[in-house]
């Protein structure tokens, strides 16, 4: 393992032009511990809203970006068993949740902020916060898999799962959107996207999506999905929208269906009628990331069904922050990744 490591740091403050370069001190393992040598990255949402200073009090330079990673065992400290050198990994975004409820300090732990982040030539943890990547995927496409790929799935398992021959709306194409369409369509349902361009329709199509919206051309796309369901309404939305598409999520589900909340690219203030909520008896689950009893749960669910994460462009390391700058286009079609290795 190398003395020294380069890493992207938020070094003098927050914000793109703060992102530099840094030469540190590569830390051995202890006790309890692995060394991961990263080979990939890839970004989320939440990525920027931490480059933009939104993220809390609690996150503070000098940080290391980016919670999504995969790598391989390079180093292991005394006691680890469950690991052996060449081990491709993911490091947890939430390090101190194994199952179960959430720990009430789980916030104080998460990669990319507050704690540091993936954006790194290697990161040393303890062994219990990683899990061992499927085995059908490049370190690339693995490193989707820790926040995007895991909020997915969590998504379509909580607060129950998902079962045969039920609809689901999925609002997007970005990373989180095109697992749960993957997943979904592993579960046995009928799934209907929302996008905003008609070019990503076929590519929508190709993916096995069923149906396909575009909310531009369709500004009331609520009352299409009432249409497409036979006045019904579907079973679950994967809501990544926020405060701007919230009220037709809820009057596109059906009667004691689920509003799975996720993003707010929109927004975080929604109005509600409460009519909606309180009269159709619909069921409003938030859902943050997930826990590790469920990640090696999607990663059995991923080897079985031979899934693939999409990935829509990968940048090389020095160039970092322009992965940054395409992600906030906002004109991508699944994950943005960077190459470390």
């Amino acid at each position: 393992m190398e003395q020294t490591k380069l890493a992207w740091q938020y070094l003098n403050g927050l914000g793109d032009a703060n992102l530099v370069v840094v030469s540190e001190e590569n830390v051995a393992p202890l006790a309890g511990q692995i060394s991961i040598k990263m080979a990939a990255a890839s970004l989320n949402y939440r990525d920027l809203v931490v480059m933009d200073g939104k993220h809390g009090a609690s996150v503070q330079p000098p940080l290391i970006p980016l919670s999504d990673g995969a790598g391989h065992v390079v180093a292991i400290g005394a006691g680890v068993t469950e690991f052996n050198l060449g081990d491709m990994v993911c490091p947890l975004f939430f390090p101190n949740w194994v199952a179960g409820t959430p720990p009430t300090d789980m916030h104080s732990w998460m990669l990319g902020g507050p704690a540091d982040g993936v954006l790194t030539e290697y990161f040393t943890t303890d062994a219990s916060a990683v899990i061992k990547a499927p085995s059908n995927l490049t370190t690339t496409e693995a490193a989707c898999l820790p926040c995007a790929g895991l909020t997915a799935w969590s998504a379509l398992t909580n607060p129950t799962p998902i079962r045969a021959g039920e609809t689901v709306l999925i609002l997007g194409t970005g990373g989180v959107a095109l697992f749960a369409l993957a997943f979904a369509r592993a579960m046995g349902a009928h799934t209907i996207v929302l996008t905003s361009s008609d070019k990503k329709i076929a590519m929508l199509n190709d993916l096995g999506a069923q149906d396909v919206v575009n909310y531009k051309t369709t500004p009331k796309w609520s009352k299409m999905i009432k249409t497409m369901t036979n006045g019904k309404g579907v079973d679950r939305v994967i809501e990544l929208g926020g405060a701007e598409t919230l009220e037709q999520s809820i009057r596109a589900v059906r009667v004691g269906g689920t509003v799975v909340t996720i993003g707010n690219v929109t927004g975080s203030l929604a109005t509600i009628p409460l009519p909606l909520m309180l009269t159709r008896y619909i069921n409003l689950q938030a859902v943050s990331v997930g826990h590790k009893q469920a990640f090696a749960e999607m990663n059995r669910a991923i080897e079985l069904n031979k899934i693939k994460p999409v990935i829509d462009r990968v940048f090389p390391f020095e160039k970092a922050p322009e992965a940054f700058a395409y992600l906030r286009a906002a004109g991508h079609f699944g994950k943005v990744c960077v190459a470390i290795d």
